[in-house]
């Protein structure tokens, strides 16, 4: 797409971030390129400055990329999360932590290690994510995140420790102490003691293999968790909105307290079957909170969906991670930047976006772009010899080699 005009939403998120952009040495230009980066989709600064004339030259970005600072960008983030969440209550959220990969390809790339995911080993980099969930829109939002380091690193921080660093921070600045829902990467003891020491609850995901006992008493028979569930009793779960007519057996769940190996807290499990009548549950989720229902359990552990859906969206609508230049403060821009315009797209996204009711993110981006290259377009048809037209064509005659504004060409001052 090209972008001879930069669109409106991308100039009204820079003048909410203009301060905090000019402290770190941006100007206006660059500031602005940066947003619309991703927004375009852009996998590298060559690309960008090809498909938008009045934007700096890749060097001047590239030198831009490396003085970008996240901290106060992710601040003010919090803080429009914070004022758009006081006037709903703090009922209907909870806290979602979630890592996922990122994989870069050479040895100089930011925080680049050997890492292994659920579609396996990759190297490259692993972001770690903390999203508020709102239960009723099933939407996250972005609070915070951070680079986890290879084992093999001097400074290694396990991942579960850097959640619950997240987490702190997030309380730390006026978040209130929400439930904490998570996969079963993160279902360690001392991540379960941490969030209840934080005044959290947790509520996520626990492996199948956990041993588990009945009481804390040292003597007590362990089994695995699967085990404890055979003769009890199986209650329905409300089925859901998704479930088609002729499904007439849905989803139910065991409900007991156990003590997993090593964790002195009583915890609330269920086990959650296909069917009433099944005999192995596909999955066990746990809280510490021991008056939640098993069914608001459950609630919250369909709400851990909602970040695979921003990791989905910010992967193939805004570039998440994809920009290469710019070595730790580019890394940074390319996590940063793209948490900011999701934010703004489901904060903003009727005032400043035009979006529609219940339109997808990847919809409302895809449309911003078609709108500013139906302008490029017109721009051009318009005036094929404008200053902004000539400095285009001598950034896209050579399209195998880094663009410039060539020699004899008419470019715009």
């Amino acid at each position: 797409m090209l972008a001879i005009f930069l669109p409106s939403p991308i100039r009204k998120i820079y003048f909410l971030f203009r301060d905090i952009f000019t402290a770190s040495g941006f100007s206006y230009d660059e500031g602005c390129a940066a947003l619309l980066f991703f927004m375009l989709g852009c996998q590298s600064l060559c690309d960008f400055v090809r498909r938008c004339p009045w934007s700096p030259s890749v060097s001047s970005l590239s030198r831009a990329a490396r003085k970008f600072e996240p901290n106060r960008f992710m601040r003010r983030n919090q803080s429009r999360i914070l004022k758009r969440i006081a006037s709903c209550g703090h009922r209907d959220f909870c806290f979602a932590v979630d890592d996922t990969a990122n994989p870069k390809y050479g040895n100089n790339a930011f925080a680049s290690a050997p890492f292994h995911s659920s579609g396996g080993p990759y190297f490259g980099q692993k972001i770690l994510v903390l999203v508020i969930v709102n239960l009723k829109t099933g939407q996250a939002l972005p609070i915070s995140y951070a680079f986890l380091t290879g084992k093999k690193d001097p400074d290694h921080v396990p991942g579960h420790f850097r959640a619950i660093d997240l987490i702190q921070g997030a309380i730390h600045n006026g978040f209130p102490p929400l439930p904490v829902i998570s996969d079963s990467w993160f279902d360690s003891k001392e991540f379960i003691r941490s969030v209840k020491d934080l005044g959290c609850e947790f509520a996520g995901e626990l492996k199948a293999t956990r041993l588990a006992r009945t009481n804390s008493n040292s003597g007590s028979p362990r089994q695995k968790l699967k085990l404890w569930f055979v003769k009890l009793k199986k209650i329905r779960l409300t089925r859901s909105r998704f479930q088609k007519r002729h499904e007439k057996r849905g989803k139910a769940f065991s409900q007991a307290t156990l003590f997993i190996k090593d964790l002195h807290i009583p915890l609330t499990v269920i086990a959650v079957y296909n069917r009433i009548n099944g005999s192995t549950p596909f999955a066990f989720y746990a809280t510490t909170d021991l008056s939640m229902t098993g069914a608001r359990l459950w609630k919250y552990s369909r709400a851990r969906w909602a970040i695979e859906v921003m990791f989905r969206d910010l992967k193939q609508s805004l570039s998440f991670g994809g920009l290469t230049a710019g070595g730790e403060g580019g890394a940074h821009m390319a996590v940063c930047i793209p948490l900011i315009l999701l934010t703004s797209i489901r904060l903003d996204g009727k005032e400043t976006w035009g979006s529609k009711s219940k339109e997808t993110l990847g919809t409302t981006v895809q449309r911003q772009r078609e709108i500013a290259l139906a302008k490029a377009i017109d721009a051009i048809v318009a005036s094929p010899h404008g200053s902004r037209a000539e400095r285009l064509r001598a950034r896209r005659k050579n399209p195998n080699e880094k663009p410039t504004n060539l020699c004899g060409e008419k470019i715009s001052a």
